[in-house]
């Protein structure tokens, strides 16, 4: 072997050792990056934050060290989209993290353009980036090379349900399949992002697919939103989902305060009022007492009520509808509150009593203060009044 032979030996092994280094040393960092995530995730406060900064720090190192691996430049992209939870949402800050994890995909696909995952991502991030044609394009790729992945799907899914309002026919058309095909292999996660994404709520029940388990999953989205109405629409379709309830029985479904505009809605009817109560307060020892006649099947009661505390403690109030417990939320503050029972009955006359559980008089400062509370009429909703008002 003549020396310039040896020397060529020599260098392509050196090469090939410090090559082997490199991507040795690029993927320990993308495992380092790995754990920096998970813990990140877990984390909260500062240390979320810092954590999370770390591991886009790790990853551009990795990327670095080996610019030619599509893994390194995702798995960058991956960790700015994680980063985004310490962001306040549509934030200046937010807008310049989505631009770089656009640029991160946007490099992983130039490497792999035919990886139908990293399309999918590039899709949604040029998205968020403002990018409508480079994120068109990306999608229609992503379920072009991949239309049998599922999270490709997912991601696409996502894709065309934020822009649901902008879309045309053939586009919505393309959504509702992907949906309805989607939902039956992730339904908890499609009939979210459904909900998430598509304000008109008549437009969420046409899209997800006719389908007992997703209907039921919708059903109690409608429920915990207060949106009665498109609840009894719902049952309409699906009456295999009503709860059915037995001739002397009641069946709470729901219940808590209202929030924001302190009121019934429109179409709920009035009922009597309320007997028992001293001057319009009802003390400890006293039972307020009305009798409300109700429809068969599911209805709303609302009851407006005000407290006043005593050594700290608010008032609590027992409800009963027909002898049976309805939980109503505690008080917890001054002011108007209007509590709400959904609620499953065979429908009749039936009593509706209140009793306050800590009634009590104290002296304090020289002066006796009693926990009592106030009633406001008894409002009640049922289908009948919803059609009523339209």
């Amino acid at each position: 072997m003549t020396g310039i032979t040896r020397s060529v030996v020599l260098i392509a092994a050196t090469a090939g050792m410090g090559l082997s280094v490199l991507m040795c040393s690029a993927d320990v960092l993308q495992r380092v990056g790995d754990d920096d995530t998970a813990r990140g995730i877990q984390a909260a406060g500062e240390v979320r934050r810092n954590v999370l900064a770390q591991a886009v720090k790790t990853y551009q190192l990795a990327h670095w060290l080996e610019p030619w691996q599509p893994a390194h430049a995702f798995q960058l992209g991956r960790a700015y989209e994680n980063s985004l939870v310490t962001l306040p949402p549509f934030s200046k800050e937010a807008q310049a993290v989505w631009a770089s994890a656009a640029a991160s995909y946007g490099q992983a696909v130039l490497l792999h353009p035919a990886n139908g995952r990293l399309q999918a991502v590039l899709a949604w991030a040029t998205l968020q980036n403002g990018d409508l044609i480079s994120s068109r394009r990306a999608a229609r790729a992503a379920l072009k090379l991949a239309p049998d992945y599922p999270d490709v799907r997912y991601i696409v899914s996502c894709w065309y349900l934020a822009q649901w309002e902008a879309l045309g026919a053939d586009d919505q058309r393309l959504a509702i399949a992907l949906v309805q095909r989607g939902a039956r292999e992730l339904p908890e996660h499609y009939t979210e992002v459904t909900w998430q994404f598509v304000r008109d709520r008549n437009a969420v029940r046409h899209i997800l697919p006719r389908d007992l388990n997703i209907r039921r999953l919708l059903l109690k989205r409608l429920t915990e939103q207060r949106l009665f109405s498109d609840r009894w629409a719902e049952l309409m379709d699906y009456p295999e989902l009503r709860i059915q309830t037995q001739a002397d029985g009641i069946h709470v479904i729901a219940s808590g305060l209202l929030t924001g505009h302190q009121d019934a809605p429109r179409g709920a009817t009035t009922v009597g009022s309320w007997n028992g109560m001293v001057t319009g307060w009802l003390s400890g020892g006293l039972v307020a007492k009305t009798e409300i006649d109700l429809p068969s099947g599911e209805v709303v009661l609302y009851m407006r009520i005000m407290g006043e505390p005593a050594s700290g403690t608010w008032p609590t109030v027992s409800v009963t509808l027909g002898g049976q417990s309805l939980p109503f939320p505690p008080i917890t503050g001054a002011g108007v509150h209007t509590g709400y029972f959904l609620v499953a009955t065979p429908g009749g006359r039936m009593p509706l009593q209140a009793v306050l559980t800590n009634g009590v008089v104290i002296l304090e400062r020289g002066q006796f203060i009693e926990r009592r509370a106030q009633l406001g009429l008894v409002k009640v909703l049922s289908p009948k009044d919803i059609i009523r008002t339209l």
